[in-house]
């Protein structure tokens, strides 16, 4: 049975609070799981509060100690927002400060994931033994086509029947961030491994129906993007795979290697980064520029190519050669 959310003192005003955020153009999942949980809290510590409080909110985050200090500072910002729209109804509504539950942690390096270790990954699939056997199936196609498109996560769960031509080799990605839909071009092996999968899919009996979600999993129901990331990391763990400072990559590093390939191949063949960003820009779904940047990491075999044209550009002058 499906739980029922926000059935606490704040419900009503938190599903507001989301509508509200969502007509704006934010998808809004995290905070929504967050938001029920301080509401779930106020329900059994609170259960007759009218204002927010700081004793409220305090008491919600005691019971977080142990989430990682960047996941309870992402807490505090979504109280935040809630809060500041709560005050235009009461004036009293307590909106904590930034630093309630002190400094996050040091920002994550992304892990810039190498050829080798996606293989490695998809392969730690085939020991998912579950009964339905389509399980190993749709995370081994799922984690080829977050390492081939750059897709997020929440995009490739969320597709449909409809919105994969294999015979144009295209993909439709709708409305996803900021509402934003985008057409992505597929290779003729991704093509064949997405007419693979569907061909596996139907032999379990699954529809073949526009609308039908494309990728299941062993429950019999649709891959979802609460339990999908989780799973894919569990792979990577047992995988062996590593960040630089020890932990397991996240899901969204992908994503981040994705666009870093991008920037090296530019550099390879010759092109001008600058002119071709835009591009990226706009098959990643980014609004403009600067958020496709934050996933650039140069390797040292991208400023390695980068210093030889460097170099090959000094001794075009006069006297360099000296």
């Amino acid at each position: 049975m499906k739980k029922q959310r926000f059935t606490g003192p704040m419900g009503q005003r938190i599903k507001a609070h989301l509508a509200l955020r969502r007509s704006l153009g934010f998808l809004y999942q995290t905070p929504e799981y967050d938001l029920d949980a301080f509401d779930q809290h106020l329900a059994i510590h609170f259960p007759n509060c009218k204002t927010i409080t700081r004793k409220m909110i305090i008491s919600y985050l005691d019971s977080t100690h142990h989430h990682k200090p960047r996941t309870r500072t992402g807490h505090v910002n979504i109280l935040r927002q809630f809060c500041r729209y709560m005050f235009q109804f009461d004036a009293d509504t307590y909106i904590p400060e930034k630093g309630l539950v002190g400094p996050a942690s040091v920002e994550t390096k992304s892990h810039i994931f190498t050829e080798e270790e996606i293989i490695k990954l998809i392969e730690q699939t085939k020991q998912l033994h579950v009964k339905n056997t389509l399980l190993q199936y749709t995370y081994a196609t799922i984690i080829g086509l977050l390492w081939v498109t750059g897709m997020r996560i929440g995009e490739v769960v969320r597709l449909k029947i409809e919105d994969i031509d294999t015979t144009e080799g295209i993909i439709f990605v709708r409305e996803t961030k900021f509402f934003k839909s985008r057409l992505i071009p597929l290779s003729v092996s991704t093509a064949n491994a997405l007419i693979a999968y569907k061909q596996r899919r139907a032999c379990f009996g699954y529809s073949d129906e526009a609308s039908t979600p494309f990728f299941f999993n062993n429950r019999d129901k649709p891959c979802i993007t609460a339990t999908t990331p989780r799973t894919i990391r569990e792979l990577m763990y047992r995988a062996g795979l590593k960040t630089a400072q020890g932990g397991t990559p996240r899901v969204h590093d992908i994503r981040h290697s994705f666009a870093t390939r991008w920037l090296l191949d530019f550099y390879q063949s010759g092109k001008d980064p600058t002119v071709y960003l835009p591009v990226l820009a706009t098959y990643m779904g980014h609004a403009n520029i600067a958020n496709t940047q934050v996933y650039l990491h140069p390797s040292i075999e991208l400023l390695s190519i980068a210093n030889q044209k460097l170099h090959s550009y000094l001794l075009s002058f006069p006297g360099e050669r000296s």
